[in-house]
């Protein structure tokens, strides 16, 4: 592995990412294998994706608020629904056939 990967890389740890950008431009503009330009180049945009997301936070969406229909609830006479609930020990019948 090339210096400038290993250095460009130990600055991105540090978040140093204009150190990083500085080495990772310098093996590119140097030079060197096939490997180690792609290296240079996914580091490169993956620094330039962090400095986007530094400098543009993504907009927050606000929630809409519910329309109501028909304004203010009517209100009625009647009583609420009376809630029946079942016995604490439910009479179980077996048949046997």
């Amino acid at each position: 592995m090339r210096e400038e990967i290993r250095l460009g890389n130990e600055a991105m740890e540090r978040n140093d990412f204009e150190t990083a950008r500085q080495y990772f431009q310098q093996l590119l503009s140097e030079g060197g294998t096939a490997l180690q330009v792609r290296i240079a180049e996914n580091r490169l945009r993956d620094i330039q994706d962090h400095m986007d997301a530094l400098h543009d936070p993504p907009a927050v969406k606000t929630r809409a608020r519910r329309k109501t229909t028909g304004g203010k609830k009517a209100t009625t006479d009647e009583p609420p629904h009376k809630v029946v609930r079942p016995p604490e020990k439910p009479i179980v019948v077996i048949r046997k056939h």
